[in-house]
């Protein structure tokens, strides 16, 4: 027995037990920390001031899957669950949940972008950047162009250009509030501060035909041209604008 015991090296002892003390702690804590219950939800909005959606919105999201946030535990969290449920409103582009060290869940937010505004008959959308629908906001309005008409797969393309061309520009962005599909395809323009028709035609040389129309406007403006003496104006013949009295 005392030749086992001459054996044994105790600083091995010594170190078994103390990591056996750590592994407790370890599991002690992480016990504790599982067991805390969530302090509350901060929601933060990226890339955008305006808000499609409210915090409260986003919040209530959340606590559809735990009624009693305040009996929440880390333990019962599935972050990725709650990501899913957040992305079932069809006006957020992506968000990420998390929980931080001192028991707070932080929903990040990043709403879609409307670039445009559909009415079809009875239907009234947004489109997205990405020329897909999106719905209307009960708490904010977005100030874009109006499109007029059908738009579906044969042409949903086409208007999300037009639609990026005359928002990056800020002269067209204050002048052009619409866009009218007529019954054949071909485009008319709506504007804000001139009343005669504008006639786009179709969907080629889109770039040019906006630069056309707003060379001829700025045009008016600078030789103080009266802009009520036109009745229409034709941006379909690329090489030049053609205005009828």
């Amino acid at each position: 027995m005392k030749k086992l015991l001459n054996k044994i090296r105790w600083s091995d002892v010594r170190i078994l037990l103390i990591c056996g003390l750590l592994l407790f702690l370890y599991s002690f804590t992480n016990k504790r920390g599982n067991e805390r219950e969530v302090d509350n939800i901060y929601v933060v909005f990226k890339e955008s001031e305006e808000h499609f959606v409210t915090a409260e919105e986003i919040r209530n999201l959340v606590k559809n899957k735990f009624p009693k946030i305040s009996k929440i535990t880390r333990s019962v969290l599935d972050l990725n669950n709650l990501e899913k449920n957040v992305l079932k409103n069809e006006l957020i582009r992506n968000a990420d949940v998390y929980l931080t060290v001192d028991n707070k869940i932080i929903v990040d937010i990043w709403q879609k972008k409307a670039i445009g505004r559909v009415i079809d008959g009875s239907k009234n959308y947004y489109l997205d950047e990405f020329g897909k629908s999106m719905p209307l906001s009960t708490n904010y309005s977005d100030r874009v162009p109006m499109v007029q008409g059908t738009v579906n797969a044969n042409n949903e393309r086409e208007i999300k250009e037009i639609l990026e061309l005359i928002n990056k520009d800020e002269f067209l962005r204050e002048d052009i509030t619409g866009i009218i599909i007529e019954p054949k395809g071909t485009l008319m323009l709506v504007s804000r501060t001139n009343r005669f028709d504008i006639l786009f035609g179709g969907f080629e040389e889109k770039e040019v035909k906006l630069q056309n129309y707003k060379a001829f406007v700025q045009y008016l403006i600078r030789e103080d041209v009266e802009h009520d003496i036109y009745k229409y104006i034709n941006l379909k013949f690329t090489k030049q604008v053609v205005c009828t009295k």
